[in-house]
């Protein structure tokens, strides 16, 4: 099942040893994700591109989290194509979106100049 599970015997009675390798492991990778987006977010001008890596960061994130504490990635690949499909299209739109209110922020900008 999960790769977190102990599969050392134990005593009846016994308390077995916890296994916290894996919620270490995800833990720094999502500080480390954490501190990416704070440097990008706190060190670049205001721009499409930092907006867009900074959600490009969150999104990974949040798979990152779906993956580990939902445990998707245990999960038959079917249902995991049935979720990240409808995702993809999620972003894309996303990606369009801010694409689209950047230029009319520039026009409507450049109009009352």
């Amino acid at each position: 099942m999960a790769q977190h599970a102990s599969n050392q015997p134990t005593q009846v009675g016994e308390i077995p040893k916890p296994v916290t390798a894996w919620i270490w492991k995800t833990f720094f990778v999502l500080v480390g994700i954490t501190a990416l987006e704070f440097v990008f977010v706190f060190t670049m001008h205001a721009s499409t591109l930092r907006n867009s890596i900074f959600i490009i960061l969150t999104i990974f994130k949040a798979f990152f989290i779906v993956g580990e504490f939902m445990h998707l990635k245990h999960e038959t690949k079917g249902l995991i194509w049935t979720i990240l499909i409808p995702m993809a299209l999620l972003i894309w739109l996303l990606v369009a979106l801010i694409t689209e209110g950047s230029y009319l922020g520039e026009v409507i900008h450049n109009a009352f100049q």
